[in-house]
């Protein structure tokens, strides 16, 4: 069973990719408050795929800005590709640049500086949605 998220259980894996320490500490404590594991941390979103393709991971938070050749919204689209639900938090108010992070489907976009309590409903979200995306198990069907 160790392929099934961890959100079934009602804890998220959540991805932290932000490239200030301050801030990706900050929302890593945030998602810890909320009973949620922090599955990493990346600055880069060449690091950011690495925990995709390779950890259970089952929520990216990620900010659209980041250091390195590829953005946040790069990653999201990977994030997609890896059925992992994303969220952004930025301090980008371009247009253009929310137009293309909305084009990527997040479950929410947090303009920083962004409400603890508003990261906290999100990831109560994100739950929510896990578990009624996750198939029904019924009790002696595992072999």
């Amino acid at each position: 069973m160790s392929d099934q998220r961890s959100s079934l259980n009602g804890r998220l894996r959540v991805l932290v990719v932000e490239d200030e320490a301050l801030v990706a500490d900050y929302v890593a404590d945030v998602v810890e408050e909320a009973g949620h594991e922090v599955a990493g941390f990346a600055a880069t979103g060449e690091k950011a795929l690495e925990y995709l393709v390779q950890d259970r991971v089952d929520l990216a938070i990620l900010d659209i800005k980041l250091k390195g050749s590829m953005s946040g919204i790069e990653v999201a689209h990977k994030a997609r590709d890896c059925a992992i639900p994303h969220v952004y938090i930025s301090g980008s108010g371009d247009p253009s640049t929310r137009q293309a992070a909305d084009a990527t489907g997040p479950l929410a976009f947090l303009q920083k500086p962004f409400n603890k309590q508003t990261l906290v409903s999100v990831l109560k979200t994100a739950v929510e949605r896990e578990a009624t995306s996750a198939p029904a198990s019924t009790p002696g069907s595992e072999a």
